[in-house]
C-alpha cells in the first residue's frame, strides 16, 4: 500500500527517491522476443532456487540485533521531481548492552532542509527515539509472489546473471523480471536473489515493484544484504530503500534511505 514507505522511514528513525533501477535497454538490432527468449531448463532451475529462498532468513537476521552490540550509520534523503536534494538526515548510533541496560548513543549527526511529507505527514511521528531497527522483512517479501505461480510463468523471465562479489563473498545471482507486454500490469517488476556460491546461503535480496491505488502510484526499490559473523550467525550489513509517490495535482515525492551495520558482536 502507498503508506508502506512512511512506515519504513519511521522504523529507520526518521522524525521530522532518487534513482530507480531498470533493465538495460536492448540494442536496437535486438528484438524484445529474442532478448526475453526463455530457456525452459534455466527457468526450472531458477524457480527451484528462488522458491527455497525463505524470508525467514532475514527475519532471523534482524532478531539478534536487539541484544547485540553494533554501530549503525543511516541517511535519509528527499528529492524533488528534478532530482534536487530537498533535505537529508544522517547519523551514526552505537547500540550496546542488553535488557534495561540497553543504550543507544548518537556518535555523529547531521541534517539540512525540511522533509515535505505532504498528505503523509499525519502518519509520521515527530519524535522517534533512537532504538534498534524493526524487522522490515514483511515489507520486502510479498506473500505468495506471482512469479512463483505457474499461471504467471509467461509473464516473467527467469534467468541467472553473472556472479558478483559482495564483501568477500562470491554470489550466485538469480533474477526474475517482468516481460514486456506479457508482464505489463504485474506489480512486481523484478526480484533478484543472491546466494553464497560456496555455501549456498541466501545472503541478499533486491526487489522492484509498482503499486497502484485510487489516488496513488508508488514505485519502490528495496535491497537488503546480510553479513556473516564468525560464529555463522547472519545479521544485516546494508539496507537500501527508495520510493517515488505520485498523487494527482502534486509533484512526485521521492525518498531514499540507507543504513549500514558495523562492529557487530553478540
Amino acid at each position: 500500500m502507498p503508506y508502506r514507505f512512511v512506515l519504513i522511514l519511521c522504523f529507520l528513525g526518521v522524525s521530522s527517491t532518487g534513482c530507480f533501477r531498470s533493465g538495460e535497454d536492448p540494442p536496437a538490432s535486438t528484438s524484445l522476443a529474442a532478448l526475453y527468449e526463455q530457456d525452459v531448463d534455466e527457468r526450472i532451475e531458477v524457480l527451484g532456487l528462488v522458491s527455497q529462498a525463505s524470508s525467514e532468513t532475514f527475519i532471523e537476521a534482524f532478531g539478534p540485533l536487539r541484544s547485540y552490540d553494533y554501530s549503525r550509520y543511516s541517511r535519509t534523503d528527499q528529492f524533488d521531481d528534478t532530482n534536487f536534494l530537498i533535505a537529508f538526515r544522517e547519523r551514526t548510533v552505537q547500540h550496546t548492552g542488553a535488557g534495561p541496560d540497553r543504550r543507544h548513543i548518537v556518535l555523529s549527526a547531521d541534517s539540512t532542509g525540511s522533509y515535505d511529507f505532504g498528505f503523509f505527514r499525519q502518519f509520521v511521528s515527530a519524535t522517534v527515539e533512537e532504538q534498534d531497527p524493526e524487522d522490515l522483512t514483511p515489507y520486502l517479501f510479498p506473500e505468495d509472489p506471482g512469479y512463483l505461480s505457474e499461471r504467471n510463468y509467461e509473464a516473467y523471465f527467469y534467468h541467472f546473471l553473472q556472479d558478483t562479489l559482495m564483501l568477500d563473498t562470491v554470489a550466485k545471482v538469480a533474477e526474475v523480471r517482468a516481460r514486456p507486454i506479457e508482464g505489463d500490469g504485474k506489480n512486481i517488476r523484478s526480484a533478484r536473489f543472491f546466494f553464497d556460491r560456496a555455501s549456498g546461503r541466501f545472503i541478499a535480496f533486491e526487489l522492484e515493484r509498482i503499486d497502484l491505488a485510487l489516488f496513488f502510484r508508488e514505485e519502490s526499490y528495496f535491497f537488503v544484504h546480510l553479513q556473516e559473523l564468525p560464529d555463522g550467525t547472519q545479521v544485516p550489513y546494508n539496507t537500501r530503500f527508495e520510493t517515488r509517490i505520485t498523487m494527482p495535482f502534486k509533484p512526485p515525492q521521492r525518498f531514499r534511505t540507507v543504513a549500514t551495520y558495523s562492529e557487530v558482536s553478540g
